[in-house]
């Protein structure tokens, strides 16, 4: 076993609190453990049981941890320092977005202006971002928490501190829908997460290194192809999977609830008038998506 550790500084207005929220939302802590300003997760680090862990201990910066259970490699320290800034999201522009939003005397610039600093944190791989969202489609936050659970329970593995590794491609190579139904999915869900596992697995479906906006394009162009995989989920999954900020989350019943509830509409706005509404804000619809997500504090998207 070996630690490798590094030291990141953080922006002035980091917001440590929303890191620790997305991370921390499954309170039985099966495959991520929440302690005061430190969060641990179980990850696969090259097929390897590994727990990476994030301590907010002291201001300004933030202590990253990773446990492997061989001997640490130069090429890992270069692979951690790089998932760490994307866990982060520090390679997100936001202060530009902030910049260019406060300066408009709008319902959303005051909201910006309250939530400076906010970005979104990201899963620890595309794939855990794509699950989630396949996961969470059209259900409730709690509700796609508990089969996340139990979905890590059937098919992750355990690290020898406990905690569990969340599934990859690879690991589902075996599963069955029937697996997967078992654990809360439903047929469509199984079908899709098992399809998208698949093209992973065969390399028909590739994660761009490099995600550019071509690039993006291709992505969303091949997942929208698949049965199962539709404009929220591919955009939910590009915002947490590879901190696209420009996706357009007008289809998230929250994201049109807490808009109705800035713009003090006495309706619901529907997917279209949303849609309509976030286009204003490209290239950065996902990111006002996830501000007017944060107006619900106490839940984590």
């Amino acid at each position: 076993m070996s630690i490798l550790s590094l030291i990141k500084p953080l922006p002035y207005h980091f917001q440590r609190q929303g890191f620790l929220d997305f991370h921390g939302r499954d309170s039985e802590s099966i495959a991520e453990r929440c302690s005061g300003n430190i969060i641990e997760k179980g990850l696969f680090w090259q097929d390897e049981a590994a727990v990476i862990s994030f301590n907010f201990n002291q201001i300004g910066q933030v202590l990253i941890l990773l446990d492997i259970p061989r001997e640490v490699t130069d090429a890992d320290k270069i692979a951690l320092s790089e998932l760490a800034d994307h866990m982060l999201g520090l390679d997100q522009d936001v202060d530009t977005f902030e910049a260019q939003c406060i300066t408009q005397n709008s319902p959303m610039s005051s909201l910006v202006k309250q939530q400076m600093g906010l970005r979104i944190p990201q899963s620890a791989s595309p794939f855990e971002a794509f699950s989630w969202a396949i996961i969470g489609q059209q259900i409730s936050v709690k509700a796609a928490i508990s089969i996340r659970r139990r979905f890590i329970q059937a098919f992750g593995a355990q690290h020898s501190s406990g905690l569990m590794c969340y599934p990859t491609a690879k690991s589902l190579s075996q599963v069955v829908p029937e697996d997967l139904q078992a654990t809360g999915f439903s047929k469509a869900k199984a079908a899709a997460l098992l399809l998208l596992s698949e093209h992973l697995r065969q390399g028909k479906l590739i994660w761009p290194s490099q995600p550019d906006r071509p690039a993006i394009e291709s992505l969303t162009e091949q997942l929208l192809a698949l049965k199962g995989i539709g404009p929220w989920t591919v955009s939910y999954g590009l915002l947490r999977g590879f901190s696209w900020l420009d996706g357009s989350l007008h289809g998230d019943v929250a994201v049109r609830r807490n808009l109705s509830t800035l713009l003090k509409s006495s309706v619901l706005l529907d997917a279209k008038a949303t849609e309509q509404w976030l286009a204003d804000y490209s290239p950065w619809r996902a990111l006002v998506g996830a501000h007017l997500w944060a107006m619900d504090s106490e839940i984590s998207y």
